[in-house]
């Protein structure tokens, strides 16, 4: 234990807030079922810690190809080989394989039902548009009949890609079948809110990006649009929220991060707001953030810099009037093999917790028990503060979040327990830390914490 007391700076460069909306703090399952148990204890009492509001089901590419009622994901592969034209078919053979070998016979549903029963979370649900058939009403049916509540349904996921268009996907196809889903789960469900597959922004005059997005605006039989958000702060070639290649900058690792900090620190305090504001204008829409992460790379995968990006991210959305159209997000991803993505990551069977849990765990207690209404941020510089209020205007929580000390602390201004316990800090010596396997750099628990100005 230890004190911390912070003296701030007198230049304020911005006081921004806005109203809390719980379901911004969700969380994608894609894969996590494959590869992580339900069962286990110890891996589902740290998601329950988490406190997610929302979980997405069944996930992105393996969303577009779910079969309801089937084994795990219930793949058919020549459905998959069909439509998509990428690596995903191989991906897809490898869950299966993967399956298989845990012997797992159960439709994947099942165990969603069991973690969002657990965490007392609403669900968002993707629906495979490349099927005509009753698939989507049944899961709907499935969670509610199991006092799950559905908030929406995500009409595919992603399907203006290249890998679907170069297998003769179109825009025509999608407003066709995205329609038709549409309609009849607003036939059966008629409160409940369908959102569709918008396209990147920044293409050229006439790319088959701006067409995919004129032509859906120009309709209005969906309720919000999706969007996928993946920082890219390396540099190199990326596709899909992933760095395929990667270059060097800077003469060493610090330099380098010092780097990808400040596109990190620009990008949700700048570029990200104005892409916001884009396909507002654009949809005149809700925004729904299925995916969201740091550019998965090799290089910051793990490490704090995705930690402090990701508090960061929530933090912005939770107080940025700039961002107030996302009325739903789910980071990317809750449990998997991969090490720049998940939180959870299934290595040769043994899961190893991510540098993005304990950050996600202190942004979790907004939403524990003080009913936090309002946050207020403040800037000063690289740090930034956020206040966070309930209905009665009492700020019960603070986090700190900075970029030069390379801390995010959270405080309880209410709660002192017989330790007299207010906050958690979490942090590092460099930004290139990387998280040892139960997903701490440096935990420090706070006897004392002095935010005043």
């Amino acid at each position: 234990m230890r004190k911390v007391i912070f003296i701030f700076l007198l230049c304020i460069e911005g006081v921004s807030a806005q109203n809390v909306k719980e379901n911004l703090f969700g969380f994608a399952t894609s894969n996590t079922f494959t590869y992580c148990d339900v069962e286990d204890t110890s891996f589902l009492n740290k998601v329950v810690a988490l406190q997610p509001k929302l979980l997405r089901f069944p996930g992105g590419a393996v969303g577009n190809f779910y079969h309801y009622g089937k084994l795990g994901y219930g793949f058919d592969f020549a459905e998959v080989d069909k439509y998509h034209n990428g690596k995903f078919p191989k991906r897809v053979r490898g869950l299966e394989n993967s399956r298989n070998k845990k012997n797992q016979q159960q439709d994947y549903i099942e165990d969603f039902i069991i973690l969002a029963k657990k965490t007392n979370a609403k669900a968002v649900l993707v629906a495979n548009l490349f099927v005509d058939n009753d698939d989507i009403s049944l899961m709907i049916e499935k969670l509610q009949h199991n006092n799950i509540e559905v908030v929406g349904v995500e009409l595919g996921s992603e399907l203006s890609n290249r890998s679907y268009f170069t297998k003769g996907y179109t825009i025509d196809e999608y407003i066709l079948s995205a329609k038709s889903c549409s309609e009849k789960i607003k036939e059966k469900y008629p409160n409940l809110k369908t959102a569709i597959v918008v396209a990147p922004l920044g293409k050229r005059k006439g790319h088959r990006h701006n067409m995919w997005n004129e032509k859906l605006a120009k309709l209005d039989f969906y309720d919000a649009i999706i969007i996928h958000s993946y920082a890219k702060v390396t540099k190199g070639e990326d596709k899909y929220g992933q760095m395929i290649s990667e270059e060097s900058e800077g003469n060493n690792k610090t330099e380098a991060f010092d780097i990808y900090k400040n596109r990190a620190i620009d990008y949700l305090v700048n570029q990200y707001p104005k892409e916001v504001k884009q396909y507002e204008s654009i949809f005149n829409k809700p925004i729904w953030v299925t995916e969201w992460n740091l550019q998965m790379s090799k290089t910051t995968g793990n490490t704090l810099l995705q930690s402090l990006f990701v508090a960061h991210y929530l933090l912005e959305l939770m107080s940025n009037p700039e961002l107030s159209a996302l009325e739903l997000t789910t980071y990317h991803n809750l449990g998997g093999r991969d090490f720049s993505g998940s939180i959870f990551r299934n290595n040769k069977e043994k899961i190893e917790i991510q540098s993005t849990y304990y950050p996600l765990l202190m942004i979790g207690k907004i939403f524990e028990k003080n009913n936090v209404v309002k946050i207020v941020k403040k800037r000063y510089g690289e740090k930034f503060i956020y206040r966070c209020f309930n209905k009665d205007q009492i700020n019960v929580i603070t986090f700190s979040l900075d970029w030069r000390t390379l801390e995010l602390v959270y405080s309880d201004n209410l709660s002192k327990d017989k330790f007299n316990f207010v906050g958690a800090s979490f942090s590092s010596k460099n930004l290139y830390d990387i998280a040892d396997k139960q997903g701490v750099l440096k935990l420090d628990t706070i006897v004392e914490v002095n935010l005043d100005e």
